[in-house]
């Protein structure tokens, strides 16, 4: 059970860190719309909400739950950001 645990959330965290490589790549591009930018935001916030979960699912299995406070921080600032336009 542990093993298939490690491979889905070795997946999600690859799947964040393209989408997050993606956004960067995309930011620097001088054609992308307000509205693309917005999308990709909201994108990453839904990513960073899947590490969030991972985080919290090896901290219990390890019983050192340390990843989670900041990952959480990281999404409602995210969210909040989203929000605001």
């Amino acid at each position: 059970m542990d093993q298939i645990a490690d491979r889905t959330e070795a997946h999600i965290i690859s799947m964040a860190r393209n989408d997050a490589a993606y956004a960067l790549a995309m930011a620097q591009r001088p054609e992308i719309t307000h509205a693309e930018l917005c999308a990709l935001v909201e994108k990453l916030a839904g990513s960073v909400k899947e590490v969030v979960s991972v985080a919290e699912l090896r901290g219990e299995r390890l019983s050192e739950p340390t990843y989670a406070p900041a990952a959480r921080a990281l999404e409602k600032a995210l969210r909040e950001a989203l929000s605001q336009r």
